[in-house]
């Protein structure tokens, strides 16, 4: 997995900014701003389905439908309904977990972004984020406030004070995340993340607050010792708690619009044993199974350029249990379609894959650092002692 940390020369001009607010990127349309546009080219995709809503209190019927937090913001249904209408509010204290297919990857800059319906740049219901490879294990991203105290129903927040929380940003303009905050964690596959779950911030100060010294100083990839003296001054001041307006009713708390994709698994095609039109594996071979990953390109008439030429053999991951190429890698049109595929070897017994598998999954990164993933579907034989997964 890749660590992708704010260099040195970008915190260098977000510092003279620190010192006017907040310390975090400030409203759309200020330099610091790190909110992204509904339209902006860059969202490649949008949350594909949901499961778990879990409303919480002060919510009416009329905002508990998840189906709108689907598709792009304000327009869920092809309604056209705005952003006021088309979303689902968590009320006070719910969660949602919005899927993706194919999931969100970390890639270059921000992986993300979390789209609010507030009419304001300062009146800000917020949301803590968390995201899961297997919709089972969640990790949250650290939620960093500034807010000094208690907000009132119809209160007034400086988004520069806000970080790493949904809703910091106002209608039409997403709330970015980073994947890379996550490195390390060995809950989530960060080239696999099919699942955002956003837990409404009560503001009654008892949502807590991760802001501390150390932890800003990883968000910015900088030691303590950059960390400038009125940062400090702003961290070791912040209240314990997050806070945002409260006690909201009718629709309280977190109003989702969407969720979009910046960074997205890139599907391609691979052929398995490519001179077997069966794909057949015996699980107990030894044998070393052959894997032809294809490239593809759209002047040819294909969905999507993929140079399959451009794969990092050593971040090859096969079947099961992850085998790892152990062929040199051969250069070849194994589909006769005038484009150079790549072809990679796997040992049997490193892949886990059993008898009565009906598919075979490849993961891997290109040498540019995108991750992308192949299924082709095997052939095998009949248990007879019970040794299927």
């Amino acid at each position: 997995m890749r660590t992708k940390q704010f260099s040195l020369a970008v915190i260098s001009m977000v510092l003279p900014v620190w010192a006017l607010a907040g310390i975090f990127g400030a409203a759309p349309g200020s330099q610091s701003s790190t909110a992204v546009l509904a339209n902006d080219a860059s969202i490649v995709d949008w949350a594909a389905g949901y499961q778990n809503y879990a409303p919480g209190t002060e919510v009416d019927l009329t905002f508990q439908t998840p189906q709108k937090a689907l598709g792009a913001p304000g327009n869920s249904n092809g309604n056209n309904e705005g952003s006021v209408f088309d979303i689902v509010s968590l009320g006070r204290g719910g969660s949602i977990v919005l899927s993706f297919d194919p999931p969100i990857v970390d890639g270059a800059g921000y992986d993300f972004a979390v789209f609010e319906n507030s009419f304001s740049n300062t009146f800000l219901e917020l949301a803590k984020v968390e995201v899961s490879s297997d919709g089972v294990n969640f990790v949250q991203f650290l939620a960093f406030s500034l807010v000094p105290a208690p907000v009132g129903v119809f209160g007034n927040s400086d988004p520069s004070d806000i970080e790493q929380l949904a809703g910091k940003y106002r209608a039409g303009y997403g709330t970015p995340f980073d994947l890379s905050q996550l490195s390390g964690n060995p809950l989530v596959d960060l080239n696999n993340i099919a699942y955002v779950r956003l837990i409404d911030v009560v503001g009654d100060g008892l949502a807590a607050n991760s802001i501390s010294l150390q932890a800003v100083a990883d968000w910015a990839g900088i030691t303590l010792a950059q960390l400038p003296a009125y940062v400090v001054d702003a961290i070791n001041a912040a209240p314990a708690a997050v806070y945002d307006p409260y006690p909201t009713i009718g629709s309280a708390g977190f109003d989702l619009d969407a969720i979009g994709v910046i960074n997205q698994l890139l599907l391609v095609q691979m052929d398995v044993t490519p001179f077997d039109p069966n794909n057949t594996i015996d699980p107990d071979s030894s044998a070393v199974i052959p894997v032809a990953v294809l490239s593809s390109s759209v002047a040819a008439g294909d969905a999507q350029n993929f140079d399959a030429t451009q794969i990092n053999p050593a971040s090859l991951r096969f079947g099961y249990t992850d085998a790892a190429n152990v062929s040199t890698p051969l250069a070849a049109d194994a589909d006769a379609d005038g484009l150079t595929d790549m072809s990679f070897g796997f040992r049997t017994q490193d892949t886990g894959i059993a008898c009565e598998d009906i598919s075979v999954v490849l993961l891997g990164e290109t040498l540019g650092g995108e991750a992308f993933s192949a299924t082709d579907f095997i052939s095998t034989g009949e248990c007879d002692d019970g040794a299927c997964h």
